[in-house]
């Protein structure tokens, strides 16, 4: 009798995660047509011209060509990430793809790529894009040594002062998967190394950025304080948190207190949009998987407040 109930207790827990698993699927499975049109539409804006960040970039591009024209392979890399076959476009096209064709086998995984394809929805917004091109913008406005304006950013020096930051060229692009990666040394040091195509932030200056002191004195950036949870791929994330948990826990035995690069947000957005800086949009089931916990609590330090000031920097 009583191993009958246990028989009974398994088929009933096994019919719940099996009817639990059914409702991810069918909600992702609607969730992607949704996605697919939104990737179609953010496509046409920017080939009609319609993402105004994407057409500054191309002509920052051009201009900043004549005024360092040694840094015109760089400028030209960077320039690609407002085209639609482009690293930045192509990188979502990526992570739809990776949605449609592993959406996963357990109830667990099901849920973060339900979640994975409500921060698409969010990615692939035209305003919310469009703002996110601004770090690339800015990275080429301060190769320019102030000729061209940022946008949607204070000037550099007043972003370093209230920060107090490590603001070199290039800076707003350290620790975005996009642009390098963090190489940790046989000693334990975490340093960031620039992808090929953007290896001349190398020679720019002669700063190395260590990850233990970047943490806590990093600049400002679009994507560190609004749009990490958006633009990030969950494998990327899952690195990015196990280096800060890693490093944490290195500097706890040490004796030493770490400051985690979203223990706080960075002052020095202007003129942001509603829709970036939103709460990101999260999936309908309330029982979070670790992955959607730390992509919501991350857009939580990424949107907590803003700053006010110009449009422009320069």
């Amino acid at each position: 009798m009583y191993k009958h109930w246990i028989l009974i207790f398994f088929v009933l827990v096994l019919s719940a995660c099996s009817s639990k698993s059914d409702r991810l699927n069918e909600q992702i499975q609607s969730e992607v047509p949704i996605v697919e049109r939104k990737l179609e539409q953010l496509k046409q804006a920017l080939q009609s011209g319609n993402v105004s960040n994407a057409v500054l970039l191309a002509d920052y591009a051009k201009r900043l060509k004549k005024i360092t024209p040694e840094h015109a392979t760089l400028i030209d890399n960077l320039a690609k990430n407002g085209e639609v076959d482009g690293p930045f476009v192509q990188g979502l096209v990526e992570r739809l793809e990776e949605v449609k064709k592993h959406p996963g086998d357990t109830a667990n995984l099901l849920e973060q790529t339900l979640a994975e394809t409500q921060a698409l929805k969010d990615a692939l917004d035209r305003q919310v894009f469009n703002d996110a091109l601004s770090d690339t913008i800015n990275v080429l406005a301060d190769l320019s040594n102030g000729k061209l304006p940022r946008v949607q950013s204070v000037d550099k020096n007043v972003e370093q002062r209230i920060n107090g930051s490590q603001n070199t060229v290039g800076s707003q692009l350290v620790g975005n998967p996009q642009y390098g990666n963090w190489k940790t040394n046989s000693s334990g040091i975490s340093i960031w190394e620039w992808y090929g195509m953007y290896a001349l932030f190398s020679n720019l200056t002669d700063h190395r950025y260590r990850y233990s002191s970047w943490s806590g004195n990093r600049p400002y950036s679009y994507y560190h304080d609004y749009g990490r949870s958006r633009y990030t791929k969950p494998s990327a994330m899952a690195r990015q948190n196990q280096l800060e948990t890693r490093t944490e826990k290195n500097f706890r035995q040490q004796g030493k207190r770490f400051n985690s690069p979203y223990a706080k947000q960075r002052s020095g957005a202007t003129s942001m949009s509603r829709t970036s800086k939103a709460r990101p949009s999260s999936g309908s089931f309330r029982q979070s998987s670790s992955y959607r916990n730390t992509v919501t609590s991350s857009g939580r330090r990424g949107s907590s407040r803003t700053s006010r000031g110009p449009r422009r920097g320069k």
